[in-house]
């Protein structure tokens, strides 16, 4: 009896030894792209929560670096400048943003357009507080170079048309979450958070199984529209609170139709849910940009698409909701969805 006192003591260590040890959340931040970045990584070894974050973080860097307007050496700065030339060679994640940014103008029916720099110039948007209204002909000059039509892809790369050029304001921010959650996932993380300026992605729920839960903020008030429980997947609003100006008694929102060539009126935001973030990045614009009922109708026909429209009627603010009852949960009234929904998500190839 005594001899089996050894094996005992083995066997209880050998399963104490076999629990896997507890997981804590890591957290950091950063200011980049313009706004606050967030990351947040379950990890039981702070030493390998480091290496994620900033894995993770380096994704972001490196398409901010890609990506941005305000930096003259960035490849969209160099690319925009080379309208009017020979095909420029790009990034692959270049490439995977004018992949989906043609997507998007294509199912919104040009209410996503990436190539809409030259109206955001004629307004003066990239500086909030010098922004002003431009002159009709103005306008009109800008319309006329605006659109994806005027951006060719080839195997040699990219060619734009003379006084065209890409603004990937709409989507850029979603595509570097999906990028920093990739990274994370191919480093063995299981749950993890990022939250890029309010576009936020989630994989895996947390360690006790319970689901990331995402409050989707009223556009006027210390409120919440809805809120939304996601084990994977993506959130992310388009609103007309984040830049605009105010001239002669109206508001301006930095958020331009390219159709018209001039601001959205009547929108407040636009919240989406999706299985990725460059999705819900892009859907939430297109919508905002068709309006309450036509923004409503684009994510209803779109199959594993949730939203929150929020519309301005005489000053008050009116949302009404896809109808997604286990995605989002909303006292705004639900609009039932298309019998035959298509695909809207776009994934990297």
């Amino acid at each position: 009896m005594v001899r089996l006192l050894p094996g005992l003591l083995i066997l209880f260590l050998a399963a104490c030894e076999a629990e896997p040890p507890e997981t804590t959340a890591h957290k950091r931040a950063w200011t980049i792209m313009g706004t606050t970045l967030e990351i947040t990584v379950y990890r039981p070894e702070e030493f390998e929560a480091a290496t994620d974050l900033a894995a993770a973080y380096g994704e972001i860097e490196a398409i901010d670096r890609l990506m941005s307007l305000y930096r003259t050496d960035s490849e969209l700065s160099v690319l925009n400048a080379a309208a009017g030339g020979p095909a420029m060679a790009v990034s692959s994640a270049t490439r995977d943003m004018l992949d989906a940014s043609r997507h998007f103008w294509q199912i919104s029916g040009g209410a996503f357009d990436a190539a809409v720099k030259p109206l955001i110039d004629a307004w003066g948007f990239y500086d909030a507080a010098t922004a002003f209204v431009p002159a009709d002909e103005n306008i009109a000059a800008a319309l006329a170079v605006t659109g994806m039509e005027h951006v060719r892809v080839n195997q040699e790369g990219v060619a734009l048309d003379a006084g065209s050029a890409l603004d990937f304001g709409a989507i850029a921010k979603g595509y570097a979450v999906d990028r920093a959650l990739a990274a994370l996932t191919a480093r063995g993380a299981t749950a993890a958070m990022v939250n890029l300026g309010g576009t936020i992605g989630v994989t895996g729920p947390h360690p006790d199984g319970s689901p990331w839960r995402i409050g989707l903020q009223h556009p006027r008030q210390d409120a919440l529209l809805g809120t939304v429980e996601l084990t994977t997947g993506a959130a992310a609003t388009s609103g007309d609170y984040d830049r605009f100006f105010v001239q002669d008694g109206t508001r301006y929102s930095h958020i331009v139709d390219p159709r018209t060539g001039r601001p959205v009126a009547g929108m407040a935001s636009v919240s989406v849910i999706a299985p990725n973030a460059t999705t819900a990045d892009a859907l939430s614009t297109a919508a905002f940009v068709l309006g309450a009922a036509d923004g409503l109708a684009l994510l209803n026909d779109c199959a594993g698409i949730a939203g929150i429209v929020a519309a301005i009627n005489d000053g008050t603010i009116v949302a009404t909701s896809t109808d997604s009852a286990g995605i989002l949960s909303t006292t705004a009234p639900a609009v039932p969805r298309a019998s035959t929904e298509r695909v809207c998500v776009w994934s990297a190839p």
